[in-house]
């Protein structure tokens, strides 16, 4: 019915605006009527209309109310029952990696280590590459496949096998695993720039710091795997893996970006060098986004000297200068500052011994032996190092260097394990506890707003700590605090979050529970022997991962990042709005700890005025109401009416249909569609 009366209202319109004249004589340039409008307000209300005009919210609520804005000029669109949500925000996000390259990408699909090996050499051949010239492979699938066989035991082994002749690389698509062959591991270099190698021999002398990031085999020799800071050391080209931002990546960013309805963002790590290039192509070719920018160097070059501390003052004169300089940028901003606060908490079950997780947690990993079964079987834990008894604390006792034979296969055999899981962890700190405590001090206290990866329960309340501290010694500054991640939160954390004012950026598609992926993270925090043991619901990690609901319940702000390129380039929105809401794996139909589960609206406001709030800009965007920017989103389903109807697991399925900033259409799902309304 409404639909044929807004017909003969267009049909109609000179003559309706010649006699509604005196009562709004503001014309509107479009109308979306009949659709499920989402505001994203205080109330989560929703609305039929909305009215535009240049770039503003001129009117969202009913049609008859919106009917008075229509002019000879306006475009009225009958939206036909699809939904609005306003403009998505992405708050934490790493742009250049969304963009897919040339170069060899696994582009996260598992591959075991048999697998991999002629996938690696194809790239080898179809980019020609000279020997001796650098492979470097992006988009390793860390936390699947790369299951071992006879022939190839370690990862290494396997890219021996894909070449002697380049140095190879893997980086984890997580930004934090990686792995090398022998030739690169040959490049790797001394605190000096002395080429010496990483050899079982160096790795228990010039790198013994970090022999927790790098994996050796039972005969303690590196197997590979160089996680964190440990790739640096043989001297890759590119820790990231990301492209270039010339004008084209520039360009596919944007257009990326539009296509999954995001239009503000941060990107969470950004050095100056590559905020300057943004802010370069940016005047050349004006961001469709809003950009936030979060200051993140290469702090080592900040060190005066080795083992000296950080340079804060050095640090707080770039970031400072770098926001002068780029001040007048239309749509970018540059008021964070990132600090990583500790790595991951994945292990590695295939490494012998057991690769612990780096992730800083309260309790002291558990050292699980795992079997790796022949013909495809499933890994399993068969036992547990009793890490208290009298031979494990008489070798603690003895020291890594001393005890003979810390990878002794004699030890091995008598006993079960290898001596050196004897040694206890608790993961570790990205950087010093002094830098990361004085550094959050210093950015708070200038108006910086900080935001903390933090993934393990300690390193979350390492970053509550900072935030207090900071809080306490200035408490008139006006920034914020957030935090990326959270995999990990011990309860009593959990009401600091909300009193600290902290927005938390979850990565919500994680969330989906798979065994192959909790076999990396469980066996390592809680007893598990079983796949009923990964779910039971007393488990410390089932209880405490991404407890979303209750740091809502709590009073928290819920905000979302992708952190794309992570597991995909795609920043999924739907996918990540999906998973918040059902944590389920569709596969086995499994959900993981339902009673932290979202609403559609809650998640909805983490992805709107939640993040645009984080990120200082809700006054302009993030919801749909009068006054604010005509940002927004045409979706191709009700994701209210899924989740009334039980179907919340359809949600990622949902396609965006155009994307709308200033009041633009800046994408359309279809070329056949370019220039309709939606």
């Amino acid at each position: 019915m409404l639909t044929n009366i807004l017909k003969i209202i267009a049909a109609l319109s000179v003559l309706i605006v010649s006699s509604c004249a005196e009562k709004n004589p503001v014309e509107a340039d479009r109308l979306f009527f009949n659709g499920v409008i989402y505001t994203a307000d205080n109330q989560q209300s929703v609305a039929s209309a909305l009215v535009i005009k240049d770039d503003i919210l001129l009117y969202v609520g009913d049609t008859v109310v919106a009917e008075q804005y229509i002019g000879a000029q306006t475009k009225v669109v009958d939206l036909k029952g699809k939904m609005i949500i306003p403009g998505l925000h992405d708050a934490h996000i790493h742009l250049p990696g969304i963009v897919e390259t040339d170069n060899c990408d696994l582009a996260s699909e598992p591959f075991s280590l048999a697998s991999i090996v002629p996938r690696i050499q194809q790239c080898i051949v179809r980019l020609n590459l000279p020997e001796g010239e650098w492979l470097t492979v992006e988009q390793w699938a860390f936390s699947s496949g790369n299951e071992p066989s006879e022939i190839f035991p370690t990862m290494r082994s396997a890219l021996d096998a894909a070449s002697l002749r380049h140095p190879i690389v893997l980086l984890g698509d997580d930004g934090h695993h990686g792995a090398a062959n022998s030739f690169a591991m040959s490049l790797a270099t001394d605190k000096d720039g002395l080429n010496v190698g990483l050899t079982k021999m160096t790795l228990n002398n010039e790198f013994a710091n970090l022999r927790t990031l790098i994996g050796v085999d039972q005969t303690g020799r590196p197997n590979g795997i160089i996680n964190e800071d440990a790739r640096k050391i043989v001297n890759l080209p590119n820790l990231w893996g990301y492209p270039e931002v010339d004008l084209s990546v520039y360009t596919k960013i944007a257009e990326r970006l539009a296509a999954a309805g995001i239009t503000s963002t941060m990107d969470a790590a950004m050095r100056i060098e590559e905020i300057d290039n943004f802010a370069k192509w940016a005047k050349q070719s004006p961001l469709t986004y809003r950009l936030t920018a979060a200051f993140y160097p290469e702090f080592e070059d900040y060190r005066p000297a080795i083992g000296k501390p950080i340079d804060i003052k050095a640090l707080m004169d770039d970031l400072k200068s770098t926001q002068l300089r780029h001040q007048d940028i239309v749509n970018l901003k540059i008021d964070t500052a990132k600090i990583f606060v500790d790595g991951v908490i994945e292990g590695d079950p295939y490494a012998s011994p057991p690769m612990l997780p780096n992730a800083a947690v309260l309790n002291n990993y558990l050292q699980p032996i795992f079997t790796v079964g022949a013909n495809g079987e499933a890994l399993r834990v068969i036992d547990y190092v009793d890490t208290n008894s009298a031979l494990c604390a008489e070798v603690r006792e003895k020291g890594s260097q001393s005890t003979p034979g810390s990878f002794d296969q004699t030890f091995l055999a008598e006993h079960g394990f290898l001596s050196s899981q004897c040694f206890e962890s608790k993961g570790i700190l990205e950087k010093e506890y002094d830098f990361i405590y004085d550094y959050t001090l210093a950015l708070y206290d200038a108006g910086i707003n900080v935001h903390s990866h933090a993934i393990g329960d300690r390193a979350v309340r390492v970053a509550l700590d900072t935030f207090a501290a900071a809080r306490e010694a200035n408490p008139e500054s006006d920034a914020k605090f957030s935090i990326a991640h959270a995999q990990i939160i011990h309860p009593n954390d959990i009401p600091r979050i909300a009193n600290l004012g902290v927005y938390m950026a979850f990565t919500y598609s994680w969330i989906e529970p798979a065994t192959e992926y909790q076999m990396r993270v469980s066996p390592f925090i809680d007893f598990i022997f079983s796949d009923s043991d990964l779910f039971d619901p007393s488990g410390y990690v089932y209880q405490n991962s991404y407890p979303t609901g209750s740091v809502l319940k709590a009073g928290g702000v819920l905000v979302a990042g992708s952190d794309a390129p992570v597991e995909a380039r795609d920043p999924r929105p739907m996918l990540n709005i999906e998973k918040a809401v059902t944590r389920k794996n569709e596969i086995t139909g499994r959900v993981y700890n339902k009673s932290e589960a979202l609403s559609v609206r809650d998640i909805l406001d983490a992805y709107t005025i939640n993040s645009a709030e984080m990120l200082g800009q809700k006054n302009l965007t993030g919801s749909l109401e009068i006054g604010k920017k005509a940002d927004f989103v045409v979706l191709s389903q009700d994701l209210l009416k899924l989740e009334r109807e039980g179907e919340s697991d359809r949600i990622s399925d949902t396609q965006i249909l155009s994307t709308w900033f200033d009041g633009q259409q800046i994408y359309s799902a279809s070329d056949a569609n370019k220039n309709a309304a939606y």
